[in-house]
């Protein structure tokens, strides 16, 4: 099992192939006042088109949020899951994309809203009818309920058999329908509203078909979730990195609760997506500030495979959706971006260590209570992964000890991103943390012009 690295896109904020005709970037081609119908034209031939730019980021898989025909632009209200939406493209437009993804083995994830689906939707207005299709959708106390209570939102009954039918168990069903085409993997909106069983149900369908993931979205304690679908959105992970650099949670502290989640979870966490920003939240540098680059950090070191939103990577800004889905910034991608050269050196760095991408998670205890430091390793001293945070104004004089009999004595880590090392002396770590800091130290391996005491080991 290894983790990878993903990008996530709002299709409609990306790229335009297609949409704009005269119209520049940044202005809509629909300005309606509402936030929800306000659309930019970004389309699947305009993603095509930046194929080279995630090759050239170093991404592994793609996860666009849905594409099927709805009644906003985030399409999380579809009217109809077997079309597409027109404002994006067609299904020619998904299989080419998907083809020439493949090609730079880049692996496409589909997102799609089962809990729900649009009040205006024909299903819906066939069920106001009174037709067979009233039985699709869920009521209680005779009356039709909405997620959350938003009346655009109308849930499904998913335990009705045939619904279960049309949506993920026949040859021909929505999901099925799409993964024939070529999608790879499914992301799942709402996961925790579908419930262990029918969760169980969907996953059992959709591995019958072939290798395909499924990733849920759930905003709780990962265990019991990723023992039933491959791995989950980890907000769990977000909620702990955000309340660490925000001074809310001590070092310590938040040692101890990474240690309880990763062990409860196991290497199956190294599916799930660590996330700092998404369509639902404020971008990295509106939430962190002057840490965002710690945050970052944690997100590539901790187990599980990183997803930036799109945009973080150039340093995009933006708080609390709407804002948070502003177009891709394109005039910001520049070899000179110092935001983008820190992406680019944290995934090579990312792809080019078994530790990061496979290797098993250690606690390591500080004399310092407001320092975080954890320990990855896969097979080989050679390429672990110590992981130090200081998110504090004063330097800090560490003495750090963890499960690894390979330290020796004398011998140093060194930091790939400053010049720091630290010293081993009798099996633990020392040094000096420098302030405001974040360091991945790796081991030098030979103190000396002619000796290593790695020599045998």
């Amino acid at each position: 099992m290894e983790a990878k690295i993903g990008y996530q896109i709002f299709p409609d904020r990306f790229y335009s192939y297609y949409n704009r005709g005269n119209t520049p970037w940044k202005t809509p081609i629909i300005n309606d006042e509402k936030a929800g119908k306000r659309l930019y034209g970004g389309d699947l031939k305009g993603i095509e088109k930046k194929i080279d730019y995630f090759k050239d980021l170093g991404i592994d898989f793609i996860y666009l949020t849905p594409i099927f025909a709805a009644n906003s632009n985030h399409r999380y209200d579809a009217i109809d899951y077997f079309k597409i939406d027109p404002v994006l493209g067609d299904e020619n437009d998904l299989k080419n994309l998907i083809n020439s993804l493949h090609k730079e083995n880049i692996e496409l994830y589909l997102d799609i809203a089962l809990n729900h689906m649009s009040d205006k939707s024909i299903w819906f207005k066939k069920a106001l009818e009174g037709k067979k299709e009233k039985d699709y959708f869920r009521k209680e106390n005779g009356y039709y309920t909405f997620w959350r209570d938003h009346s655009s939102l109308v849930e499904l009954n998913l335990e009705n058999p045939q619904l279960q039918k049309i949506l993920w168990q026949d040859e021909n069903s929505v999901m099925k329908k799409w993964m024939k085409l070529g999608v790879d993997h499914w992301r799942l909106d709402c996961a925790y509203d579908l419930g262990f069983n029918i969760l169980k149900d969907i996953v059992k369908h959709i591995k019958l078909s072939g290798n395909h993931e499924i990733i849920g979205e759930v905003w709780a304690y990962p265990k019991d979730w990723i023992e039933i679908m491959d791995g989950i959105m980890n907000y769990y992970y977000t909620d702990i990195i955000i309340n660490y650099l925000t001074g809310n949670l001590s070092g310590k502290t938040t040692s101890e609760i990474l240690n309880k989640v990763i062990m409860d979870s196991g290497l199956k966490i190294l599916k799930s997506w660590n996330m700092l920003s998404s369509h639902d939240s404020a971008r990295i540098k509106n939430i962190f500030g002057n840490n965002w680059k710690m945050a970052v950090i944690m997100q590539f070191t901790l187990p599980g495979s990183p997803l930036i939103y799109y945009g973080e990577e150039i340093g995009m800004t933006g708080d609390n959706d709407p804002f948070c889905r502003g177009v891709m910034e394109w005039e910001k991608v520049d070899n000179q971006n110092e935001v983008l050269k820190f992406y680019k050196k944290l995934i090579k760095l990312f792809k080019n260590s078994d530790a990061l991408k496979k290797g098993n998670y250690y606690e390591v205890i500080s004399n310092d209570n407001d320092i975080l430091a954890y320990y990855r390793k896969y097979k080989n001293i050679k390429d672990a992964k110590l992981i130090i945070i200081n998110p504090t104004d004063k330097e800090k004089d560490i003495h750090l000890y963890f499960n690894e009999s390979l330290l020796l004595d004398a011998m140093h880590m060194k930091d790939h991103f400053s010049s720091n090392r630290l010293y081993i002396a009798m099996g633990s770590v020392k040094g000096k943390i420098p302030p405001n800091s974040y360091g991945i130290y790796y081991m030098e391996l030979k103190e000396y012009r002619t000796y290593s005491a790695y020599k045998r080991l």
